[in-house]
């Protein structure tokens, strides 16, 4: 017995010693093949922090732990990191890993992943990762691949994060808390999966309107699986959205043409309170303590195969009867809520959708408010049969919906239109075929909120309804002292709302006097407000600031006249000018005020067609411009001409620049290029550091105060950095020439070449310069100084603490002359630079045009694949289907069958031949023309560069 103990413990202390040296032998094998298996299958940056192998956490199985996984894109989406993941454990077979063949995968936990996918307007994708499959074939050395071979059994996801930004259907989608597993045996042939989800915070937006916010989400379902035959059967699936809850059922198999659906879906409780938990005003408002009541009811089913071409057919029904809500506190109910929804298609295409919503009403307060709405064909010609109509009196909404505190709202709502005909009417001009008449009408509305500093008043607006336009007949506000009136058409509007036309509109605004300080509430109020919006940040989105987007398929013109108009304390006297919006861009066309003392012009655009970065390009034109103003003003006086604080006179000119914006929308001064000239009246500059640090070297007082000429100054912005070109000064009777520059850290580099007469000189200076004539005595010169000296002036540091270099020796012109050799190298090194930029920005470009050429090439040709591998799945099947009848009728048939059979395919490959030459043909013109904008972006580039070489 003893020996047998001895034995036991033995192999304990062995099995113990080998769980320790088994993953310390075999962890650096894993990790080499992890990082073969990722960089052989991706197109993209992946790192992870650590790697380790246990084999105590799921004995007798190894555990694979992977900390910190990132996944990050290339080329258009460079540093966009696409997966952020703190911790990932996956279970494997112990044998497996010993005998290195393969590596059986059984489970994997991820915690914490962050995952942000994008789609950009064109189509490209971030998470479109995966390198093209590779040719098959032996590899070099014979022998097979060693891989990872799954035989799942559970996966479990904890404290997900979720960013989905797709700009090409403009849909927006965050998820934060996202836990998730699923267990089952997906080794069998047949198992029963179980899965749950849960979201603690979905938000939806879609083309810019809120479907979600922050909802909660559960999904409960029991999945009996038959793997092999690829048949999935529904049983005990619950979706919990907010407080709704769907039962789902039925069955989906894959078949070789698509998929077969079976599925129905329906409410188990028929509570109208759970149906208003998806409506976002009113979930995010005391929903809880909300009473409702009423008889609710949805269901649908989908039935029949579903393709890249056919849709099955599906139901879904919506109904609600005699149903109210009303707030906790409040007096008044809305009530009378009747709704009767549906939608349909009897199978097909998407075109034979029916959308009818027959009854939608309800009685807010003492009013009433109604719509119906039906519409045939929304693909192909949207047929719209539609009546809205209803009454509102803004006063008695805080009888029935809770208010902001301190917000308050009076006034009369009055709307009344029909929509009737085929939107093919509208884009045809057949305006006499289309019913859309009516109008809006707000008549003594007031109201005050915490938005605004004072009540907002609109006397009466009025907006009238036909089928080509919209007609704002009148406008009046007012908000305090400011006041607005506005008036236009807006075209093109059904066609814009739609089928994606553009919107095409006028309108002219004119005000005696605005004043947007007073109206908005001010920047403290405001920064609550973002603090507030920050703690409810959207899931793995920033909540910083994002620059504004101008929207697509629009081209509206305003023409607006303001007789003052005051903003951020700016005062603007007579202000005109026109904008006009189209093309992503913003364009400003003539837009004159008088400001501060002088006047202004402004022509130029601001562009969002790449929202990443936008661009502003514009032409300023001042005249008798105040300079202390200014700096109060115009964040480019602060960031470059600081000296504009500390001076008295004004200033005219005209100068241009571009550059792009960063999110709170401020110039991102490294791309700011541009020119200009500046002159000014005579001017006097006092208590600038420059000035009395030259003043000191110079022992001139006076300088320290100076009253300067006019002055001409021609400056350029190359890559965010100010260069003046040299220009004249002149002080009682001191002249001298400046040039030099300013960058965007406050550095500055200046050199003044200036001639003094020696009487102005201080004590100081005059004892050096007679100290210099006595040296030249001992040397036996005969030197006279002459009555002006030349003195050369260097000027660097920083604008806040500037190093002052000055020179009376004759060596004075050296001193210049080097000075002016470091400007002309330093603006040689920021002219190369932005040349530079100009062709790597353009490299940037032609690599875009040419992936998504390739992108479209590539689809073309599996397209095609796609569709010769069904060509010849179908030629098969009818082959054999063929040679089976013929074997039931003899040898006879059979011959004859197989002669058919062969023509049948030599058809076939004419098809197959046609169908790959004809993808491949379309392919190479699509290369070719990229190739030819690509090289056309290059050459334009180059040329600019060149241009820019030459200055």
């Amino acid at each position: 017995m003893k020996t047998f103990f001895k034995i036991l413990a033995a192999l304990l202390v062995l099995l113990l010693a080998l769980m320790f040296i088994l993953p310390l032998v075999f962890e650096d094998k894993i990790e080499e093949l992890a990082r073969e298996e990722i960089n052989n299958n991706v197109n993209a940056t992946v790192d992870f922090k650590d790697i380790s192998l246990s084999l105590f956490r799921n004995f007798p199985n190894f555990t694979l732990g992977i900390d910190g996984l990132s996944i990050t894109g290339k080329d258009v989406f460079e540093n966009d990191t696409l997966v952020l993941i703190d911790n990932i454990s996956l279970t494997l077979d112990l044998f497996s890993v010993i005998s290195g063949d393969s590596y059986e995968l059984s489970r994997i936990v991820i915690n914490t992943p962050q995952l942000k996918v994008r789609i950009l307007d064109n189509g490209l994708s971030n998470y479109n990762i995966s390198l093209p499959d590779e040719p098959s074939g032996e590899t070099s050395s014979g022998e097979a691949p060693k891989s990872f071979k799954l035989r799942l059994k559970s996966i479990i996801i904890n404290n997900g994060r979720l960013v989905y930004l797709d700009g090409e259907s403009e849909l927006e989608v965050f998820a934060s808390g996202l836990q998730a597993s699923l267990s089952g045996d997906l080794t069998a042939d047949a198992t029963a999966l179980n899965i749950k989800t849960a979201i603690e915070k979905l938000t939806v937006n879609s083309s810019g309107i809120s479907y979600l916010t922050n909802s909660k989400l559960r999904y409960k379902a029991k999945i009996n699986a038959d793997l092999k035959n690829e048949i999935y059967t529904f049983g005990g699936n619950e979706l919990l959205l907010n407080e709704l809850l769907l039962n789902f059922g039925g069955s989906i198999s894959f078949i070789p043409e698509g998929m077969n659906l079976a599925l129905t879906f329906d409410t188990p409780q028929n509570k109208f309170k759970s149906l208003l938990s998806l409506v976002p005003v009113i979930y995010a408002r005391d929903f809880e303590g909300l009473d409702a009541n009423g008889d609710f009811s949805l269901s649908g089913n989908v039935k029949g195969v579903y393709t890249d071409e056919k849709l099955p057919s599906f139901n879904i029904d919506m109904t609600v009867n005699k149903a109210y809500f009303k707030y906790p506190g409040l007096p008044r109910p809305v009530d009378n809520i009747s709704i009767k929804a549906k939608v349909s298609n009897p199978g097909g295409t998407a075109d034979a959708t029916l959308i009818n919503i027959s009854n939608f009403t309800m009685t807010p307060g003492d009013n009433t408010v109604s719509t119906r709405m039906k519409i045939k064909t929304p693909v192909s010609d949207p047929d719209i049969d539609g009546k809205f109509n209803g009454e509102i009196d803004l006063s008695a909404i805080k009888d029935y919906y809770p208010l902001e505190n301190g917000d308050a709202l009076t006034g009369l709502f009055v709307f009344d239109l029909t929509l009737k005909g085929k939107m093919s009417f509208i884009e045809k001009e057949q305006y006499d075929k289309f019913i859309a008449l009516g109008s809006m009408l707000v008549k003594e509305v007031k109201y005050k909120s915490s938005a605004f500093n004072q009540p907002v008043a609109i006397s009466h607006a009025q907006l009238n309804f036909s089928p080509q336009y919209l007609d704002l007949v009148s406008f009046k506000m007012k908000a305090g002292s400011s006041d607005l009136n506005a008036s236009g058409k807006v075209e093109n509007y059904l066609g814009y709302v739609l089928a994606g036309a553009t919107l095409k509109g006028t309108l002219k605004t004119e005000s005696i006097f605005f004043n947007l300080d007073e109206l908005l509430a001010d920047e403290e109020k405001e920064g609550q407000t973002e603090t507030s919006n920050e703690a409810e940040g959207r899931p793995g989105e920033s909540t910083s600031e994002t620059a504004w987007k101008v929207p697509e398929k629009v081209d509206f013109t305003l023409s607006s006249g303001f007789g003052k108009l005051i903003y951020d304390k700016l005062e603007m006297k007579n202000v005109n000018g026109k904008i006009i919006i189209s093309d992503e861009t913003i364009r400003i066309q003539g837009l004159r005020s008088e400001i501060i003392g002088g006047k202004m012009t402004v022509n130029g655009t601001y562009s969002t067609r790449d929202m990443e970065l936008p661009k502003v390009d514009f032409r300023f034109d001042m005249k008798d411009i105040d300079i202390a103003a200014s700096y109060d003003h115009f964040a480019l006086v602060r960031q470059y001409m600081p000296v504009a604080k500390k001076t008295k006179g004004k200033l005219s000119a005209g100068f241009t620049f571009n550059t792009s914006l960063d999110n709170a929308m401020m110039p991102v001064y490294e791309s700011l290029n541009g020119k200009g000239v500046l002159t000014t009246t005579k001017i006097s500059v006092d208590g600038l550091n420059t000035l009395e640090k030259i003043a000191g070297a110079l022992s001139i007082d006076a300088l320290k105060k100076l009253t300067l000429d006019k002055m001409k100054v021609s400056f350029r912005f190359i890559n965010g950095k100010m260069i003046t070109n040299p220009f004249k000064i002149k002080y009682k009777n001191i002249s001298g020439e400046v040039e030099g520059w300013t960058a965007l850290d406050a550095s500055i580099g200046y050199v003044m070449s200036m001639n003094i007469p020696r009487c102005e000189l201080g004590p100081d200076a005059n004892n050096l310069l007679d100290g210099l004539v006595k040296e030249a005595e001992k040397l036996g010169v005969d030197y006279e100084l002459p009555e002006t000296i030349k003195a050369g002036i260097k000027i660097g540091g920083t604008l806040s603490n500037p190093k002052v270099t000055t020179d009376l020796k004759q060596s004075s012109d050296d001193l210049v002359k080097k000075a002016k050799e470091e400007i002309v190298k330093e603006v040689s090194k920021e002219l190369h630079e932005q040349a530079q930029k100009i062709l790597s920005d353009a490299d940037k470009v032609s690599k875009k045009i040419m992936a998504e050429a390739k992108k479209q090439a590539d689809a073309l040709r599996r397209n095609a694949d796609n569709a010769i591998k069904k060509l010849n799945k179908e030629t098969d099947k009818q082959a054999a289907v063929l040679m089976e009848e013929a074997r039931k009728q003899g040898a006879l048939a059979e011959f004859a069958a197989r002669e058919t059979i062969k023509k049948l395919r030599a058809e076939s490959d004419k098809q197959v031949e046609s169908l790959r030459t004809g993808a491949d043909k379309k392919a190479g013109a699509i290369l070719k023309e990229a190739k030819k904008q690509a090289d056309q972006v290059k050459k334009e580039a180059r040329k600019q560069s060149d241009a820019l070489l030459k200055k």
